[in-house]
């Protein structure tokens, strides 16, 4: 009895300091000697954070892991909460609009690596020309690509924004000379939006992803640079910077994403 007594303490004091570790923010998980780094991102940006990650993992001391996202949400909200260390996806406004609707406190860290191409697409007509009056438009339902989506239309003479509306809402249209009537959802799922829309602005990456030409817009735009995310700043964020701006990176860039992202670095 003794002994069984004995073994349950033990087994109970394993728990009570892996519980309190877990609780630390720290990631203590090694890899052949190296210290685990678990980055999230989107599918979109996954495929420069792979590439990113070949360099990073050359490294004595440290090794990348990668989580991928179907939502714009959950890697900061992980990020936050220390089930990842960092992520790989978003832009500063929207980073910065995001800690202002949560109450965080995530910061973007080093240089933008790359920017996105959005497009503005349609499977019912193939010019602007072509657009008639009462017409759908999905566009994203964040500030951020809201924003970028309303100046492309505004850009292109499709609708006109008041005056001073730096984060403009389908509210500050001020003239919509074809009545359109926007419908908002999430960015990842605007290319879906084709198949019951006229039109959507979408990035030219999703696009692809949903096995569609992304070179076939009616008007295209860019987004702003795509930047790594901390809570805080650590020892290796330096070097995990330094491998998304290596040269392997840019090359991977301009020669593999099929023109849907520019290198900004």
């Amino acid at each position: 009895m003794k002994k069984i007594i004995g073994l349950i303490s033990a087994i109970a004091l394993t728990f009570s300091i892996v519980g309190c570790g877990s609780k630390s923010g720290e990631n203590t998980e090694k890899s052949n000697g190296k210290q685990v780094i678990t980055v999230g991102t989107s599918v979109i940006s996954k495929d420069v954070l792979e590439e990113a990650q070949k360099v990073f993992n050359k490294s004595d001391k440290y090794e990348m892991k990668l989580k991928v996202f179907d939502d714009a949400i959950t890697p900061n909200l992980a990020v936050d909460d220390g089930s990842i260390d960092a992520n790989f996806y978003q832009y500063k406004d929207y980073l910065e609009n995001f800690n202002k609707d949560r109450g965080t406190k995530l910061q973007p860290y080093g240089k933008e690596i790359f920017a996105f191409q959005i497009g503005l697409y349609s499977e019912k007509i193939n010019n602007l020309s072509e657009i008639k009056g009462g017409m759908t438009v999905a566009i994203a339902n964040d500030a951020t690509n809201r924003t970028l989506a309303l100046n492309l239309l505004n850009k292109e003479g499709i609708i006109k924004l008041k005056d001073g509306a730096t984060v403009p809402t389908v509210l500050d249209v001020a003239e919509n000379k074809y009545n359109l009537k926007f419908v908002e959802m999430e960015r990842l799922n605007l290319a879906n939006a084709l198949r019951d829309t006229d039109m959507a602005i979408v990035m030219a990456d999703v696009i692809l992803q949903a096995g569609k030409d992304s070179e076939k817009a009616l008007a295209f735009g860019q987004e702003e640079g795509i930047v790594l995310v901390v809570k805080e700043e650590k020892e290796w964020a330096k070097d995990l910077e330094n491998a998304l701006a290596s040269d392997e990176v840019k090359n991977f860039i301009l020669e593999k994403t099929k023109g849907t992202k520019t290198p900004l670095f």
